[in-house]
């Protein structure tokens, strides 16, 4: 490609171009496909760096635990927990439990719902991703540990199609319980509900890399001590970023959120009063809050940022996409919304060239 070709496209793409130096770049696309195509290939490569620089690492919350055969694998790892503490129920009834309440389905179990069985018992259940070996080996003194793995990897027949960092391609399938990890001897000891065995070893190396698939998703369980016990494990969202659109908003988002939680506040008959002299609210249906959201002190203020803040990253960490239409560029040829990695116009169907990816 030519040295002035090439220097057009990167002033292109850095948005840098003059209008004459775009005339000129059209008639090279016009003589030659390769340009275009060019064009176009860089356009999805940075769309797609931008994509996981502003999303970070998704986190498979809607994935199924269910590779056992009969994707029962997340309900045979709860009961044989259940059994370990000397609950004794029917699997048949807590099978039928198990599916009025939608915890287990046809083709498995969500990974968001893993542990309600045990809740429903009265354990004390935690779930969390990002977790470490430590965190596990840990979490083995006092806690069962259940956690979520590529099948075929925990077979030690998918190494070969191992990533670095989990991605919505990978295949978090399986569940099993950890019963110990030995760094001196390199194993893991893991019930797997598709051994017959009660307690096999595994190679250390390929249970971690099968856990990896997941995000290194970890639930903990154990028996209450108390009914107040609480352990909040929020998942970690400090590496997704927010366009400028999403930060622009988010005050008009905190300003609705505060509307609604006053109608209710309102309709169940509280009424604004000033915190008293000690600092607590007002006795009876009072509360300091209910004013406008542009009256109330940026310290209030703050509460509702960080609550939908933190939803809204959460949400983008769940590989949910956030987007804007008016902000997203248009099919030429119908107006339909498109984004760089489109190949074909999702409404006329015609395959997509470089001038609808050149404005906004």
């Amino acid at each position: 490609m030519e040295k002035r070709i090439k220097e057009l496209i990167d002033r292109y793409l850095d948005d840098r171009i003059t209008e004459e130096e775009t005339l000129e770049l059209m008639n090279y696309v016009a003589l030659d496909p390769e340009v275009e195509r060019y064009i176009i290939s860089n356009i999805r490569m940075e769309y797609d760096n931008e994509q996981h620089d502003e999303y970070g690492s998704f986190i498979p919350a809607s994935s199924f635990a269910a590779d056992d055969g009969s994707n029962l694998c997340d309900f045979q790892c709860e009961s044989f927990i259940l059994k370990k503490e000397g609950v004794e129920k029917d699997l048949q009834a807590l099978s039928g439990e198990s599916r009025k309440n939608y915890w287990l389905r046809d083709q498995g179990t969500p990974l968001y719902n893993m542990g309600k069985l045990l809740e429903n018992e009265g354990f004390l259940v935690n779930r969390s991703y990002g977790k470490t070996l430590e965190d596990l080996i840990e979490a083995l003194d006092s806690l069962h540990v259940i956690v979520v793995v590529n099948g075929d990897v925990l077979k030690g027949g998918g190494l070969d199609v191992l990533s670095d960092d989990f991605s919505l391609e990978d295949t978090p399938n399986h569940a099993v319980v950890v019963l110990g990890i030995s760094l001196d001897k390199g194993i893991a000891t893991l019930f797997n509900p598709a051994e017959e065995d009660s307690a096999k070893e595994y190679d250390l190396e390929v249970f971690l890399a099968a856990w990896n698939e997941s995000n290194h998703y970890m639930v903990t369980a154990r028996r209450k001590k108390c009914k107040e016990e609480y352990n909040p494990q929020p998942i970690d969202t400090s590496s997704v970023q927010l366009n400028d659109s999403l930060l622009e908003t988010t005050e008009l988002i905190c300003e609705n959120a505060h509307d609604i939680w006053a109608v209710d506040k309102f309709a169940a008959g509280y009424v604004y009063a000033p915190l008293k002299p000690d600092g607590s609210e007002a006795d009876g249906k009072f509360s300091h809050f209910l004013l406008p959201y542009a009256m109330l002190s940026e310290e209030d203020k703050d509460k509702d940022r960080m609550m939908v803040l933190g939803t809204i990253r959460f949400m983008k960490r769940l590989g949910y996409r956030l987007v804007n239409v008016n902000e997203m560029h248009k099919c030429t040829k119908c107006g339909c919304a498109i984004e760089p990695n489109f190949h074909f116009c999702p409404n006329c169907g015609r395959e997509l060239t470089w001038e609808d990816f050149r404005f906004i």
